[in-house]
């Protein structure tokens, strides 16, 4: 239980609103006013995504943070469209949808406090310039907003 305790407190609250609110801005957007039962199934897995990183590196205490690569994120946008398009899972288009967020509002805190992203290029042979890291961003936030588009399609 302390595990779970250290998991809640560690998130920063503006991760939590923001998340929160992106979930349930997309829930009003697909479902409008009323929402169906799966709604509810995709706001849980939205709540989920949020501290589900978070998670798996205090219980398998995992230092450094393999999900904190360009790599994991190069395959997480992979299976991540997969989940959207294809799974049917209102449940796990949530989880994967904010756990994506997350992984973006990190790479957006790094790069606001240290003014780059060479710390995600660990498992690269050569980390890029600061510009290259920049556009490898846009490129995953393009990348995120279709993946939002279609699930609300």
């Amino acid at each position: 239980m302390d595990k779970v305790i250290e998991i809640i407190k560690k998130k920063p609250v503006l991760f939590l609103a923001v998340s929160v609110g992106y979930a349930l801005g997309v829930g009003i957007l697909k479902w409008k006013i009323v929402w169906p039962p799966q709604a509810f199934l995709y706001f849980g897995g939205a709540i989920l995504g949020v501290y589900f990183l978070d998670g798996a590196e205090v219980f398998f205490a995992l230092t450094p943070s393999p999900f904190r690569s360009v790599l994991f994120m190069a395959g997480y946008a992979v299976v991540s469209f997969f989940v959207v398009t294809s799974s049917g899972s209102f449940l796990g288009a949530g989880l994967v949808l904010s756990l994506y967020l997350s992984l973006l509002l990190w790479q957006i805190g790094e790069l606001q406090l240290t003014g780059n992203l060479n710390s995600w290029y660990g498992m690269v042979a050569g980390v890029p310039s600061i510009s290259q890291q920049r556009w490898v961003l846009v490129v995953l936030v393009i990348i995120f907003i279709l993946e939002t588009y279609l699930f609300i399609r």
